[in-house]
This record gives structure tokens, sequence and C-alpha cells, in this order.
């Protein structure tokens, strides 16, 4: 198997769970009521996704720090959703979707996005720090095990 269709298996299916749950509520009635919680959960996949893929294609650019793999899966999701809101904002201009209402609208789609990829960030957080905490030996590590190490479902396609 590529790395690419491991990385689908283990990760892709969160951001198609969104797209499907997006699809599913757009022509009805909650579609209003629930657009933050679908950027939220947007925000939540694409960092979900982002993080793995990170991690699965760490034999191209290398080992990153904590920090960096942190700092990178937000700064990838973030970009997700800016580029989601340009999306809205094309439909718009060139089909009259009216899918974006105003400034604040965009606004705040754009903070639930930041929002659900901290969400993923701070939980991905607590479960490395508490996986150090049971181990007595093992420190809590400012480098994350490369790719092959630690994921043996990425490993194997260099």
């Amino acid at each position: 198997m590529t790395k690419l269709f491991r990385l689908l298996l283990r990760a892709g299916w969160a951001p198609l769970a969104v797209l499907v749950f997006h699809q599913a509520i757009m022509d009805t009635p909650y579609r209003q009521q629930l657009d933050f919680l679908m950027h939220y959960s947007g925000g939540v996949a694409i960092a979900f996704f982002a993080w793995h893929a990170l991690d699965c294609f760490a034999s191209w650019f290398g080992t990153l720090t904590a920090f960096a793999h942190y700092l990178f899966t937000f700064t990838l999701a973030c970009t997700v959703g800016l580029f989601w809101e340009f999306a809205e904002l094309f439909s718009d201009v060139v089909y009259g979707s009216h899918i974006q209402h105003s400034i604040r609208e965009t606004m705040r789609d754009l903070i639930a996005d930041a929002t659900g990829a901290l969400t993923t960030l701070a939980l991905l957080f607590l479960v490395r720090f508490l996986a150090s905490i049971n181990r007595p030996q093992a420190k809590f590590e400012t480098r994350l095990p490369h790719a092959a190490a630690s994921r043996p479902d990425c490993a194997g396609d260099r």
C-alpha cells in the first residue's frame, strides 16, 4: 500500500465525514443554526488529517520538533479554512449562491475553523502528555518520533 492510501484509511475519513454531514444538512432549515458546528468540525477534522499527514510524510521533509508539528498542523488547518471561505465567496460571485451573508459571518466561520483545530491539537497534546506519564522511564519528548518508528502503518514506502 502507498503512504497516501494508508493516510486516507487512517485519517481521511474525518474530513470526508464532515463533508457528508455538510452536504446532508445544506438544504435543511437547520443549516444556519448548524453553521458554526460545521466549521468547527471541519477544523477538527482537517487538523486531525494534517497531523497524520505530517506524520506519514516525515520522510519527505525530516523529523519535526513537537512544536513544529503542532504549529504546521494548526497553520495547515487554518489555511484550509481560509480557502473554504474563498470557495464560498467564489460561489457567491460566480453562481449567485449567497452563502456568505456578511463579513461578520465569514469571520465567525474562520474562528470556528481555528477553534476546531486548536481543540484537536489540545487533545493530541493531552494524549501525548498522559502517555508520557504512564511510562515511568519516558520523559515528555520535545521531538516526535519519526513516522516509520511510531506509525508502522505509514512505514515501508520510502
